[in-house]
């Protein structure tokens, strides 16, 4: 992977960073910096680096189950998902993520890994949410490491310093040997947290797990899952065929509810259906249900194609209202694109396709 590369594109580009060498040799722990100061105490006036530990801070986020906070999680830099521990989420559901800057949105879980105690948490919002991300390590460096571990009033996530040595043995949540697991110089009120070098790479998560030999029912103590072990779990995570190519807002015309279609992205399922975009519902298609269930927002098109197309060879029908009549078309999502150009507004058809009444 480049070095201008984000870690969050782990999630698509796991395959593309660049692997560890399981050959190279850790050096031993050096003395540790002091806590990095809080901006208001920084003398410097040069701006911050972007990739810095200051910067990695704004990466962090507080989980919350209304309003009580169950862990920290590492927002994956150009992703948006976040990363935390599978353990501190118990059920999984009714979470959300509390900002850097305060703001507070809702999660849904994506996807999990109980032997090494990770989790892949979404947003659940209408629009995309943008937020510093954090990166990979490249290097086996542990040099000036920074964990942030404490949740201070009112929600100001402070750095500790925190060590790290490979561990003789540690066993996952389905009791086999973690390799490469790390042990902690100390033991974090809470887990998800990312651990980082002196330039903001994430070098390990704070996850739970057994000590090598624990019987059957120990009790799992937070340890530091390898930035190796993170990228693979992220490679795991299933492609959801949901991608339809389309931006659409929410919209009606003549009392027919529903999205219409703004924007139709090329090379798309949606461009290959037909599917008209336009500035307004008297020119575009609405789309008014997927297989029979109403949508009249993004988030509950992106819920119903989710929950339908749940594998490439999945077709929907999507009943749409466009030029005063309805119809039906079948789309086949696939996998959005990992580098995609945002959707472009189709040209206008020199002549308008008439819709089959009878279909």
């Amino acid at each position: 992977m480049a070095p201008r590369r984000a870690w969050a594109s782990v999630f698509v580009l796991a395959g593309s960073l660049g692997t560890l060498h399981a050959s190279a040799q850790i050096p031993a722990a050096a003395p540790v910096p002091a806590a990095v100061p809080t901006t208001s105490k920084v003398v410097s006036t040069a701006p911050t680096p972007p990739n810095t530990v200051e910067r990695a801070r704004q990466g962090v986020v507080v989980l919350e189950r209304q309003s009580k906070p169950l862990a920290l999680g590492a927002v994956l830099d150009g992703d948006g998902r976040i990363l935390t521990a599978l353990s501190a989420l118990a059920a999984g559901n009714f979470l959300s993520a509390r900002y850097h800057d305060g703001s507070i949105v809702p999660l849904k879980l994506v996807h999990s890994d109980r032997g090494w105690d990770l989790a892949l948490l979404a947003p659940s919002a209408d629009k995309p949410i943008k937020k510093t991300g954090l990166r990979a390590a490249k290097l086996a460096s542990f040099v000036g490491l920074q964990g942030f571990a404490l949740i201070a009033p009112p929600n100001t996530i402070t750095a500790q310093p925190a060590t790290l040595k490979l561990s003789p043995g540690m066993l996952g949540g389905d009791s086999k040997s973690l390799a490469e697991a790390y042990e902690l110089g100390g033991r974090p009120a809470y887990v998800g947290g990312p651990i980082v070098n002196s330039t903001g790479e994430v070098v390990a998560l704070v996850a739970r797990a057994c000590p090598a030999g624990a019987g059957i029912g120990c009790a799992p103590a937070p340890y530091g899952a390898p930035v190796t072990a993170l990228k693979q779990f992220l490679r795991s995570v299933p492609a959801e065929a949901s991608w339809l190519g389309v931006e659409v807002v929410g919209d009606e015309l003549k009392g027919v509810r529903g999205v219409r279609v703004s924007a139709v992205a090329q090379d798309s399922p949606a461009a290959a259906a037909g599917l008209r975009p336009g500035s307004s519902a008297a020119q575009a298609d609405l789309i008014v249900a997927v297989d029979g269930a109403p949508v009249a927002s993004l988030v509950e098109l992106n819920e119903a194609v989710r929950s339908r197309g749940s594998t490439s060879s999945d077709s929907i029908e999507l009943l749409l209202f466009g030029m005063g009549r309805y119809r039906h078309v079948s789309v086949k999502p696939r996998p959005a694109p990992g580098l995609m150009s945002p959707p472009v507004a189709a040209p206008k058809p020199t002549k308008p396709r008439t819709p089959n009444p009878y279909r």
